[in-house]
């Protein structure tokens, strides 16, 4: 009774919430769900450290509108670390860092109440931009012909023009938070104000067309680049 308990009572109050008790019950990870759970981790873990921290996320996540921020409550680095804080699973140590296992059984918990492996995928997908089978030769042709949509109408919006200063001011409507770099999430708006329509698990993709130096945000000189190719 005592091992049953503690194992129960994840925060070691001597009582057992309904949150713990779904937890207990819960099923691992299927190796469908678990691929893509590792696929999103390596996204984020971008030094490879196998560990997610505060570095590694700090050009994805613009703080700069965060009320706390604004009002001078806290830090970029404390509200980050409070954001990675949300990855941590019941057993967690809200250190503003998130380790494998800690990602791992963050979304083994939420999957308690998704059933289906296909909608888990799909979530999956749609939230971290990034696709299930990459390694099919579908995928790749999607993306080549998605990229070349992308190219297309930049070079409509530019007349075909290769002046510095206009791709310079193009780019900056597409750098919202005025950072000098386009984030996954600033490259979607931008393919929508493109009117191109692309389903979300391809963005990763294209994108990762644009950012040649694999930094995780595009520069102007690599938007130049492809602007102007």
């Amino acid at each position: 009774m005592q091992a049953l308990m503690k194992y129960y009572d994840t925060d070691e109050d001597g009582h057992i919430n309904i949150e713990e008790f779904m937890r207990g019950l819960r099923d691992e990870l299927t190796e469908r769900r678990a691929g893509m759970v590792e696929k999103a981790f390596c996204i984020m873990d971008s030094d490879g450290s196998g560990e997610i921290t505060v570095k590694d996320i700090a050009h994805l996540y613009d703080v700069s509108q965060h009320r706390e921020f604004i009002e001078g409550n806290k830090t970029k680095e404390e509200i980050l670390g409070d954001f990675l804080d949300g990855f941590d699973s019941a057993r967690g140590d809200d250190d503003g860092v998130v380790s494998r296992a800690e990602w791992y059984d963050y979304y083994t918990d939420l999957g308690v109440s998704i059933p289906s492996d296909d909608y888990f995928v799909q979530m999956l997908e749609s939230t971290w931009n990034i696709c299930e089978d990459e390694d099919d030769q579908t995928y790749h042709d999607k993306i080549a012909q998605y990229t070349e949509f992308v190219h297309s109408q930049l070079k409509n919006l530019t007349g075909g023009s290769a002046d510095e200063g206009l791709i310079s001011k193009i780019y900056e409507d597409f750098d919202l938070n005025a950072n000098g770099m386009i984030t996954i999430d600033e490259f979607a708006n931008m393919v929508a104000k493109l009117e191109i329509s692309v389903e979300r698990k391809y963005l990763r993709g294209i994108f990762r067309n644009i950012d040649l130096n694999t930094s995780g945000a595009i520069e102007f000189d690599e938007f130049y680049a492809f602007a102007t190719k």
